[in-house]
C-alpha cells in the first residue's frame, strides 16, 4: 500500500528527491562547462615555475661581449623538450651554494710594461677558498675575456683556482705572458643580526 499524502502538502520519496538532485547538477555542469569554454574570460594568467638565481641573471645578463660581468663560460643547462615544462626539465642544476656574480676584485699588471687588465672574480661556494677568475681586454671595439692561470691549472673551469693575494703571479692565456695581482680592500665585515 502506497503512502498517502495530506491534502494541500507536495510528498515526494528520498529517492525521487536524490534523483531530481542528480540530474539538476548534471545539467548545472553541462550547462557552466559549455558556458566557460564558448566564453573565455579576458584575463589569462600564465603560471611560471620558480628559476635558479643564475638562469634568470643569465637572462637579464645575456650580452655576453659588452657586459663585463657575464663569464666567459658557455651555459649547460639543458632543457628536454618532451616534459611538462615548454622548455623541458632543467638538468646540470647547482646544488650547493648559488654563485655569486662575478665582481671587480683588482688589477693585473704585466711586469715588463705598465698593461693592466681588470681582474674579475667570485667565489664558488660559500666556506672554502675557490674562486673563479677571468680578466677582461678591450681590442678595437670589442671586450674579450682571456682566461687566467695559476701554475698550470685553469681559474675558469668548474673547480677554480685558490684565492688570490696581493703579488700573486698569474698567466694571462691570452697575452702568454705573466701578470702581477693587485686585489682591492674588502668591504667593511657583515654579520647576520638574526643570530
Amino acid at each position: 500500500m502506497g503512502k498517502k499524502c495530506i491534502p494541500g502538502i507536495i510528498c515526494i520519496e528520498n529517492m525521487t528527491l536524490f534523483l531530481l538532485t542528480m540530474i539538476f547538477i548534471v545539467v548545472v555542469y553541462l550547462y557552466y562547462k559549455q558556458y566557460a569554454h564558448d566564453n573565455p574570460s579576458g584575463n589569462t594568467y600564465i603560471v611560471l615555475p620558480n628559476q635558479n638565481q643564475n638562469q634568470a641573471q643569465n637572462l637579464s645578463q645575456s650580452n655576453t661581449i659588452n657586459n663585463p660581468y657575464v663569464p666567459p663560460v658557455k651555459d649547460g643547462t639543458y632543457f628536454r623538450s618532451d616534459s611538462g615544462d615548454p622548455r623541458g626539465l632543467p638538468v646540470n642544476i647547482k646544488t650547493r651554494a648559488v654563485n655569486d656574480s662575478y665582481q671587480q676584485m683588482g688589477i693585473l699588471t704585466r711586469k715588463n710594461d705598465e698593461l693592466i687588465l681588470p681582474l674579475m672574480g667570485r667565489q664558488l661556494t660559500a666556506g672554502n677558498y675557490h674562486w673563479q677568475y677571468y680578466t677582461m681586454t678591450t681590442t678595437g671595439n670589442m671586450n674579450t675575456k682571456l682566461p687566467i692561470s695559476i701554475n698550470g691549472k685553469s681559474c675558469t673551469g668548474e673547480y677554480g683556482c685558490d684565492s688570490l693575494s696581493n703579488g700573486d703571479i698569474v698567466y694571462v692565456e691570452g697575452y702568454s705572458d705573466t701578470f702581477r695581482v693587485t686585489l682591492y680592500e674588502n668591504s667593511t665585515f657583515n654579520y647576520i643580526p638574526y643570530f
